[in-house]
């Protein structure tokens, strides 16, 4: 399907990143890796491969330009080029955290993490795409953008600008055969998801399965959550194909119908 293209993926050595790697790998593709933790790079990396060999990775803190930019580097250095960019984060330190519990340094790391940081891989990466004439750029957000969540100020204030970069970058881009998308996720089976959960129950005094239950299972109404490689993967991988070349300057939903918003 997508044989020989090359995927940079970022945040993805566990989680929805880790699951979208996996969903590239399957389909042919050479992928990049990268997380802050050099030994779960490692780690991803070799359990990668046996699925197949073309998998590399490198250490990646979004929230330090040096440590991208030196990820573009690596990126460069290996694959020469890239196709394929899906940009994918972590959480913020101090999250879960209402507006009043976090600082100004809570705030220039969260923009970093979802901002600056896919604009300086975009901006590594975009000149390769318009010389070939061809490419994709998808970020990966969240619903709570449309429907902010009081206890993720950081995040959704920080990440909500990407819908507005999607549609400048494709207008701009389009002329040379790159599409630009944003995919709004709802709650994925994840250690990130469960972590974010249990700390929310550890300030409210309730049980994780109650909040779990609460805030997770009980406003989907498909009754489940998302399963990072068949549920994202494969709507990534169609939007990656020819098939998805008329999509661009937009925001898909994939969340199991949980948001409100129109």
């Amino acid at each position: 399907m997508l044989f020989g293209k090359r995927v940079v993926v970022t945040s993805s050595t566990r989680g929805i990143g880790r699951g979208v790697a996996e969903a590239f790998l399957r389909a042919g593709a050479k992928v990049f890796i990268g997380s802050r933790d050099p030994t779960a790079v490692k780690d991803a990396i070799t359990s990668l491969r046996k699925i197949a060999p073309s998998v590399w990775g490198s250490q990646l803190d979004l929230t330090s330009p040096d440590s991208v930019e030196f990820f573009i580097e690596q990126v460069t250095s290996k694959l020469g080029y890239v196709d394929i960019l899906i940009l994918n984060s972590g959480n913020p330190s101090n999250e879960p955290a209402n507006f009043s519990e976090t600082t100004m340094d809570d705030w220039t790391s969260s923009v970093n993490l979802f901002l600056l940081s896919p604009i300086r891989l975009i901006r590594g990466f975009v000149g390769g795409m318009k010389e070939r004439h061809w490419g994709r750029i998808i970020f990966l957000s969240s619903y709570t953008v449309k429907e902010p969540k009081d206890f993720f100020s950081l995040a959704d204030v920080s990440r909500a600008p990407l819908i507005q970069l999607t549609k400048i970058l494709s207008r701009e881009l389009g002329e040379f055969g790159i599409t630009v998308n944003t995919i709004l996720m709802g709650t994925f089976l994840t250690p990130g998801a469960k972590k974010s959960i249990e700390l929310l129950a550890r300030r409210r005094g309730k049980a994780f399965e109650e909040v779990w239950n609460e805030e997770v299972l009980k406003p989907i109404p498909i009754k489940r959550i998302g399963d990072p490689v068949r549920d994202l993967g494969s709507l990534l991988i169609f939007l990656c194909q020819d098939e998805g070349s008329y999509i661009t300057g937009g925001y898909i939903l994939s969340d199991g119908g949980v948001t409100q918003a129109v």
